[in-house]
């Protein structure tokens, strides 16, 4: 009998570890970035794939 309950307490204490874990990693501030919109047209604009446009031309 005491043999289950070190297994019931050992599987407790992994769960709880295993959540305060993960809580721990999901509170972390996630820095902020800009709108992903922006970066794409921006990349587009730098490699030349507008050429029509009047600010690419030189």
């Amino acid at each position: 009998m005491d043999f289950w309950v070190w297994i019931l307490v050992l599987v407790l204490v992994i769960v709880g570890l295993s959540v305060a874990f993960g809580a721990m990693l999901n509170s972390r501030p996630k820095p902020k970035r800009k709108n992903p919109r922006e970066d794409k047209a921006t990349a587009l604009k730098l490699s030349g794939a507008f050429p029509h446009r009047k600010s690419n031309r030189p």
